[in-house]
C-alpha cells in the first residue's frame, strides 16, 4: 500500500506543483488584498467631501446616465468615513443586434457625498501597473485569467487533488516499525546537510507542522471553485445544504425568471427593512444584480470580516419578494460549514492574525511545490544513473 501512496504523492505533486506554487504566492498577496490595493491606489478610495452620503440608487443612476452603453451589476457602499463607493459596470446588449456593446468591464470609484468620480479602471487588464496589479492577481489566483469557467474548473480539480495529497502526505511520514514516536519525531525536524537532504527535510517538516492549516485551505479551495458540483453534494452526505438562490434560479426556464422592474434603490430599501426584521446589525456593504437570473443580492458588513462569514439577503428583480437568505451562524451544520469557507480561505476568520498566517502559508505552499519537484528530479537522476551503471 505504501508503494501506491508514494506513486500517488509523486504524480499528484508533479501535476499540481506549478498551479499550487502560483496559487500560493498570489494567495499570500491576496491575504491583504484590500489593504494593498488601497495603499497602491489611495486616490481611488479617499473621499474628502463631508456631508450626508447619497443613496446608493443615486450613484447607480448617475453612472448609468453618464455611460448609457454600460450597466451597474455590483457596488460596494461605504460604511467607513471618508471612503469611496465602488461600482462595477459591464456592457449592455445593443438592441439592434442583441450582442453586447464593444465596451470594457469598468470599475468606478465615486465620492458617496458628491457623486464625483474619483477614479476608474478596466477590470482584468494586464498586469503590473498600480491600478491593475491587485485585480490581475485576484483573477490569476482564482481562474488563471482563463476565459469563461475554464480556470475555475481547472483550479477546482487541482484543489481536489491537493486535498487527497494532503492526506497521503501525512500517511507517508508515519514510520514503519517501532518505537513509533521516536522514529516519527525525526520527520518533524530540519536537520540540514547536503542540498537533497535539506530539501527533503524542509518538504516533510514544513508540511507536517502546517498540516492543520494546509488541509482546511485545500478544502476551502474546493468550496470556492466547485461549490455546486462537488463541495455541497459532499457536505450534504452529512448535513443538508440547500441550493443557493443562484443555483435555484439557474434551474428555471428563462420565461419564468420575470422582467427587471426593481431598481437598486428599491432593493437596498427592501434589504434594510428585512435586515432590521431579522436582527442584522451590520450595515449593507455590498449590493449586486444578476442580469442572468433577475435577482438582487445584499451583503451585510464589509470585506468578509465576520468570523462566521457575511450575511446575505436575495430579492426577486420583478416584485422584490424575498427569494432566500444566508445568515452567518444560522442554518444547518452543513450550511454553516459552507459559509465558513470564504473566511477560512482568506484567514479573516481570526482577524489580522489569520491574514498573516495565510500570507505565510502561501509562501510555504510554493516552497512545498518547489522542493517536491526538486526531490523528484534528484531521484530521477539517481534512478537513471543506477540503470546506466547496471547496463
Amino acid at each position: 500500500m505504501r508503494a501506491l501512496y508514494v506513486l500517488l504523492h509523486r504524480y499528484i505533486g508533479l501535476v499540481t506543483a506549478m498551479f499550487l506554487a502560483l496559487a500560493g504566492l498570489t494567495g499570500s498577496i491576496l491575504a491583504f488584498h484590500h489593504e494593498i490595493d488601497e495603499w497602491l491606489n489611495p486616490s481611488f478610495y479617499e473621499a474628502s467631501a463631508e456631508g450626508v452620503r447619497q443613496p446608493p440608487g443615486n450613484l447607480v443612476d448617475k453612472l448609468q446616465v453618464q455611460y448609457p452603453r454600460l450597466q451597474v451589476w455590483y457596488m460596494e457602499y461605504p460604511n467607513e468615513p471618508a471612503h469611496s463607493a465602488l461600482l462595477a459596470m459591464v456592457p449592455r446588449n445593443d438592441p439592434a443586434t442583441g450582442e453586447a456593446y464593444a465596451e470594457k468591464n469598468t470599475v468606478f470609484y465615486l465620492d458617496p457625498v458628491t457623486g464625483q468620480t474619483l477614479g476608474q479602471r478596466y477590470w482584468g487588464e494586464c498586469c503590473f501597473s498600480r491600478e491593475n496589479f491587485m485585480p490581475f492577481i485576484l483573477e490569476l489566483h482564482y481562474s488563471l485569467t482563463l476565459p469563461g469557467n475554464w480556470g475555475l474548473l481547472l483550479m477546482g480539480v487541482v484543489a481536489i487533488l491537493w486535498v487527497v495529497d494532503c492526506i497521503i502526505s501525512v500517511l507517508l511520514t508515519l514510520p514503519r516499525g517501532k518505537p513509533f514516536w521516536r522514529k516519527w519525531s525525526t520527520a518533524w525536524k530540519i536537520k540540514g546537510g547536503h542540498a537533497y537532504r535539506l530539501n527533503m527535510d524542509i518538504h516533510r517538516a514544513s508540511g507536517l507542522w502546517l498540516w492543520l492549516l494546509l488541509l482546511p485551505v485545500a478544502i476551502s479551495s474546493v468550496a470556492m471553485n466547485l461549490p455546486a458540483q462537488v463541495f455541497k453534494p459532499a457536505v450534504s452526505l452529512f448535513s443538508p445544504v440547500q441550493p443557493s438562490v443562484y443555483e435555484a434560479r439557474g434551474s428555471l426556464p428563462k420565461e419564468a425568471l420575470g422582467q427587471t422592474l426593481l431598481t437598486y434603490q428599491q432593493a437596498y430599501e427592501l434589504a434594510k427593512e428585512e435586515g432590521r426584521r431579522l436582527g442584522l446589525t451590520a450595515a449593507i456593504g455590498e449590493l449586486y444584480y444578476s442580469f442572468e437570473y433577475n435577482f438582487y443580492g445584499a451583503g451585510f458588513g464589509q470585506h468578509d470580516t465576520d468570523a462566521h462569514g457575511k450575511s446575505w439577503l436575495f430579492f426577486h428583480g420583478t416584485d422584490g419578494h424575498l427569494l432566500g437568505k444566508e445568515i452567518a451562524g444560522e442554518g444547518t451544520l452543513g450550511e454553516q460549514f459552507y459559509r465558513l469557507q470564504l473566511p477560512i480561505h482568506g484567514g479573516r476568520i481570526i482577524g489580522v492574525t489569520g491574514q498573516v498566517l495565510i500570507a505565510v502559508l502561501g509562501v510555504v505552499i510554493a516552497v512545498l511545490s518547489v522542493t517536491g519537484v526538486y526531490i523528484w528530479w534528484r531521484k530521477l537522476l539517481a534512478r537513471r544513473s543506477s540503470k546506466a551503471r547496471k547496463a
